[in-house]
């Protein structure tokens, strides 16, 4: 007899579990009321921005009553650091890569847009709202096509209001997904460029209330050549080439107030949540889009493969009596763009089919049921000044990257001693068996996601190294 696993490769069988991919459990009547979903995004939050997370050059007090309520994720990476390949995974449950999203003007495949988590969310019966930033690519949300309602524009200052007035018109009838997006700390991209901020100047301020720099921040050795020739290609992204040490203090002053720019209204938003009833209840899940240089290795902006750029804010809060509470998880590896989606759907009921969707969900771990997630997690990245595509493979100790060309392609870091990635362990023949496996690793990931460039430039380092 033919198990599942041999009958799903059959068109009848796959088209049927396609169907039941979107069929809630609770529609079968055997599963309780499903909660309400709620996302908060930030934008260009790295993971470290937090008070919560010890850092004494900010404060952010609703953000860390959210993981005072829930658990919060240490080792989230995104994607792919980039706004609009980012939200395109988080949409669409897949690599930015894998849907032809890989860059901030490229529209995904219209094949996975019709999979979209609004969509997937309002077919399974729940009402979708979107407030604020979309950039997939549009800047706001379209007209139609996405299964969401807009309900904002992007504007940090007006989006709690937004969706005060859209939730006192919610009936209630249906479950909520509702996703908050704001665009801060973004406005850092303004400030380091000087030009004016969209919603309002910072005060003014001196250097000596400025962070003192990051200990990484000069470069590692054996720096990829790759980021130095982006740094130069790209000078209004990275315009702080010109920075003094001062100046990049002053940098990291203006970023923290950012921070808490976008932390009050996030404040502003759980307050509404609270007024209409839906806080206690609902699965709240924080994240960002991708994070900042902040001054590590001398780097702003996103782009580079860098912690700071890639480890992103994560936190889920359960239903009230339902998960952990308080708690911080330093274990788990997470892609939040297949996780998220993953997530979402968990929580509606909705089944996806393994073969497609690679996420797994958070709610094992909110919930206390499992500790680790991930064995490891897959970055990828264009550096589009200088025409350099970029892959990055993070695991519990060690971080392997790969730039498709120039000196010093390949970096490999040991996290647990050397967070700020300041020594490259790739030039170190002591590291030759972890850099070995490390290569094969990304090599298999990329012939599962047939990343061409990929596979040729790692095939004969593979074979240099038998």
């Amino acid at each position: 007899m033919n198990s599942l696993k041999d009958l799903a490769g059959s068109p009848a069988i796959a088209g049927s579990l396609a169907m039941l991919a979107v069929v809630p459990s609770d529609a079968l009547g055997a599963a309780p009321k499903r909660p309400d979903v709620i996302v908060i995004m930030t934008d260009q939050q790295t993971a470290g921005a937090l008070s919560c997370a010890g850092n004494p050059y900010v404060s952010t007090p609703a953000m860390d009553a959210l993981a005072a309520d829930g658990v919060r994720f240490t080792r989230a990476y995104c994607p792919f650091p980039l706004s609009g390949p980012c939200r395109a995974s988080l949409i669409t449950g897949c690599m930015p890569s894998e849907v032809g999203a890989t860059d901030n003007a490229i529209r995904p495949h219209d094949e996975d847009m019709q999979q979209g988590i609004g969509i997937r969310m309002s077919e399974a019966g729940y009402e979708c709202l979107y407030a604020g930033k979309w950039h997939v690519p549009e800047v706001n949300l379209p007209a139609g096509g996405t299964g969401f309602r807009g309900i904002a524009k992007m504007h940090d200052p007006t989006l709690a209001d937004a969706c005060d007035d859209a939730l006192k018109t919610y009936d209630g009838k249906k479950p909520l997904f509702l996703v908050a997006s704001l665009l801060d700390p973004h406005e850092i991209c303004e400030y380091g460029r000087f030009e004016t901020l969209q919603y309002g100047e910072l005060e003014p301020f001196s250097t000596e209330e400025c962070p003192n720099l990051p200990a990484n921040f000069m470069p590692s050795t054996f720096e990829a050549e790759a980021i130095r020739l982006e740094h130069d290609a790209s000078p209004r992204y990275h315009d702080t080439y010109t920075y003094s040490q001062e100046e990049w203090r002053r940098y990291l002053y203006a970023y923290y107030r950012l921070v808490e720019r976008v932390d009050r209204e996030i404040g502003r938003l759980i307050g509404v949540l609270r007024r209409h009833g839906l806080y206690d209840d609902a699965v709240i899940v924080l994240l960002s889009d991708h994070g900042d240089g902040v001054a590590a290795h001398g780097w702003n902006q996103k782009w580079a493969l860098f912690e700071e750029v890639v480890n992103v804010p994560l936190i889920v809060k359960s239903p009230k009596g339902q998960g952990l509470a308080g708690q911080v998880n330093d274990r788990a590896l997470s892609n939040i763009g297949l996780d998220l989606y993953a997530t979402v759907c968990d929580y509606a009921g909705v089944q996806l089919d393994p073969r497609r969707y690679r996420g797994r969900s958070l709610r094992p771990v909110a919930e206390g049921r499992q500790q680790t997630l991930h064995e490891e997690v897959f970055i990828e990245t264009l550096l589009s000044g200088a025409g350099i595509r970029g892959w990055s493979i993070v695991e519990d100790d060690y971080k392997y990257v790969f730039y498709q060309w120039g000196r010093n392609r390949e970096q490999l870091y040991d996290l647990r001693n050397d967070r700020g990635e300041m020594v490259n362990l790739a030039v170190d023949r002591r590291h030759a068996a972890t850099l070995a496996r490390l290569r094969a690793r990304m090599y298999d990931w990329a012939q599962k996601t047939g990343t061409a460039p990929l596979i040729r430039n790692l095939k004969p380092l593979l074979t240099e190294t038998k």
